[in-house]
């Protein structure tokens, strides 16, 4: 292979399904799965994808959706990438991975797990999901994780909400519970899809972030895991800026379905920055880690102001 610079992608994030069976409020990817429900991406078009950028030097898959355990064929999606070389990462709600022999075909696959944990009971994950049952079945999936011989190395996240947001503390009770549990990403929310849609109703102001984090951290470091958090700009974490999840990024590739020199087909997005609809205000200037974070989303701009950011 020819010599990558740091700057290269070595992360390949693939867009595996354009179903779900979840209908989350904060889903940054409704509109896709709307616009691509009839064109699933074929099992050849993957296996080629895998291939190619296995050649061009990648060596981290992410398999996404939309939901990727619907796919009858994601055992045998998998067992390709680890054959390439690949490490694998899967994100997902745990809806399949709540039946015990699924998951024991598939989690031996993996070498990283990312569940999606949006309350730490029903009655707060299921009415951010607008899924009845939804916890439920996260629950079964995080038992037969734990069951494992050989689990994969187990993340969860959590899209921030004003309506998660006040059982915050249960949430992560919740999580820590299961001694799997490595890392722990809290991530606002994204103005796209559903999310962008409710934006003004569900989006957290980040003075939240400044007044919650700090204790956040201590208690999910206070237990050995790893605490990050997405998308809120590094001065607004309370001191603990070292927690951005933004300054531990690495450039990627997302491939996903999409025009292609002019025809439907896939698509591959680079991204070196994890600077998507966001934006840097005045406020920002000659902040020490102005280079290093890329804002805040100019949705959130655009509701709240800047006055909740302070230059470091």
């Amino acid at each position: 292979m020819a010599k990558k610079s740091s700057e290269d992608p070595r992360r390949l994030e693939l867009h595996l399904s354009y179903a779900c069976v979840q209908l989350c409020a904060f889903c940054s990817e409704s509109g896709r799965m709307a616009r691509f429900a009839g064109q699933p991406v074929g099992l050849k078009e993957v296996l080629s994808v895998l291939l190619r950028k296995r050649r061009a030097g990648c060596s981290h898959v992410t398999f996404t959706g939309g939901e990727p355990t619907l796919r009858p064929d994601l055992p045998v999606i998998l067992a390709t990438a680890r054959r390439l070389g690949y490490s694998t990462y899967l994100t997902s709600n745990g809806c399949r991975l709540a039946e015990p022999a699924y998951a024991r075909r598939v989690l031996p696959l993996l070498d990283e797990l990312c569940l999606s944990v949006h309350g730490g009971s029903a009655r707060v994950h299921d009415r951010a999901t607008r899924t009845p049952g939804g916890f439920a079945k996260l629950r079964a999936a995080l038992r037969n994780v734990e069951a494992a011989a050989r689990p994969p190395f187990l993340l969860t996240n959590t899209v921030l909400t004003r309506e998660n947001l006040p059982g915050l503390n249960g949430t992560l009770e919740f999580i820590l519970r299961h001694r799997r549990v490595r890392h722990v990403l809290l991530s606002n929310l994204a103005p796209e899809g559903r999310g962008g849609e409710g934006y003004a109703r569900l989006a957290v102001r980040l003075g939240e972030f400044r007044r919650r984090i700090p204790a956040a951290a201590k208690r999910v470091e206070g237990r050995g895991v790893v605490f990050r958090v997405f998308g809120v700009p590094a001065c607004v974490l309370g001191g603990r800026w070292d927690c951005s999840n933004d300054l531990y990024w690495s450039p990627r590739v997302t491939v996903e379905r999409g025009a292609a020199r002019g025809r439907m087909g896939l698509r591959s997005i680079v991204s070196l920055r994890p600077d998507r609809l966001r934006v840097h205000t005045p406020r920002c200037r000659g902040c020490a880690l102005r280079r290093r974070c890329p804002g805040l989303f100019e949705a959130q701009l655009r509701l709240y102001g800047d006055c909740d950011l302070a230059a470091m």
